[in-house]
């Protein structure tokens, strides 16, 4: 029987039939999954003419009908229907983490939320992953990409440049261009801990708090903390010798390239109280020791980095999602289970002169 022919009894006996369907080897996902929206629209279309048909016959028997209320009423079941199926995806997602997911549980969500038989977590918990990226003010600024596997960034190492030729004259000599490379290899960040049981047990909105709560911030520092080292390390990195007071920043910004067109200074907490603090003492002549450039704090900086943090790039091979592996087995002695959350990330400086790190030495 054709999807368009189905009645609500056909769709639910075929719904029932893909959910066993999905778990036998071989099963073409891609295909069941295009099959449950096909269903899903039917049983909207089925549902919708219903309403229909009860509205109109309403109005024939003379029923006060009153339109605006019976949207709101609709609106307000749908906004339910909504929260209902959040809630029910929220109960999933924790069990699917859990490796505890049932094939109905399953079904829900690589119907709704797969990729190649794989879920996509953002696309249920969008509010905690991007929530701790955007209020990283280093990791917001970062270009990202989402290249699989490894691959190679080029710059411009040096070139000749344009001349002024006079027509008829002897061509002008050919440009030198020197290219290299920055190869990006992803490597895995990692937090581990140990739990009771009873974080097991709990259920849906609860242990996706727990859970994301506990990683979220902690990986997403480790990312920052890994672009400061890469801006460190960097042999694109200018390396300039100056105090850390008053005149590093204008310093670091000397040596910056023109490409490097909305610079900040990253520097630790520390070192940016010590130079405002020299601000008050007798003689201090510079109202604005870093001369309008947007500060960014990272306790892991020695010195002061000043630069660009559009040339810096940060592959995700598999997307910005968490990865979690949850081990039951290798603990169970001591009623612990051992959480593993982890992300695959390669991060570089592209262009050369993008920043300036600043040292005493």
């Amino acid at each position: 029987m054709e999807i368009k022919e189905m009645q609500m009894e056909d769709i639910q006996r075929r719904m029932c039939a893909i959910e066993t369907e999905i778990e036998t080897d071989g099963a073409d996902l891609e295909a069941l999954n295009a099959e449950v929206d096909q269903l899903n629209e039917r049983a909207a279309a089925i549902e919708a003419r219903a309403n229909s048909e009860k509205e109109l016959r309403a109005k024939v028997a003379g029923l006060n009908v009153k339109p605006v209320e019976v949207i709101e009423e609709k609106e307000e079941r749908k906004e339910n229907m909504e929260m209902e199926k959040r809630a029910q995806l929220e109960d999933a997602l924790a069990e699917y983490l859990k490796g505890r997911a049932t094939p109905e549980q399953r079904a829900m969500l690589l119907s709704t939320n797969a990729t190649n038989g794989t879920v996509k977590v953002s696309d249920i918990v969008d509010d905690y992953i991007w929530t701790d990226w955007d209020k990283s003010s280093i990791l917001s600024r970062v270009r990202k990409v989402y290249v699989q596997g490894n691959y190679s960034v080029g710059y411009e190492v040096s070139a000749t440049g344009a001349v002024e030729h006079t027509e008829g004259a002897n061509a002008p000599t050919e440009e030198t261009l020197t290219l290299a490379y920055v190869n990006f290899v992803a490597k895995y960040f990692k937090k581990w801990i140990r739990v009771s049981d009873t974080v097991l047990a709990l259920k849906g909105r609860a242990f996706l708090d727990y859970l994301f709560d506990e990683f979220g911030h902690q990986l997403a520092v480790a990312l920052e903390n890994a672009v400061v080292a890469e801006i460190e390390a960097s042999t694109l990195s200018a390396s300039v010798t100056n105090p850390i007071d008053n005149t590093a920043a204008m310093a670091g910004f000397a040596a910056l390239s023109d490409e490097a067109t909305n610079p900040v200074v990253i520097i630790s907490k520390a070192n940016y109280a010590a130079i405002m603090n020299a601000r008050t003492t007798a003689g201090a002549k510079i109202e604005d020791p870093f001369n309008g450039m947007e500060v960014l704090f990272n306790n892991t900086v020695t010195g002061m980095l000043v630069g660009d943090l559009d040339g810096v790039v940060a592959n995700f091979p598999e997307g910005e999602d968490f990865k979690f592996i949850v081990d039951e087995t290798s603990l169970a002695e001591q009623d612990l289970v051992k959480i593993v959350g982890k992300i695959l990330a390669a991060i570089h400086l592209v262009r050369p002169n993008g920043f300036a790190v600043v040292t005493e030495e």
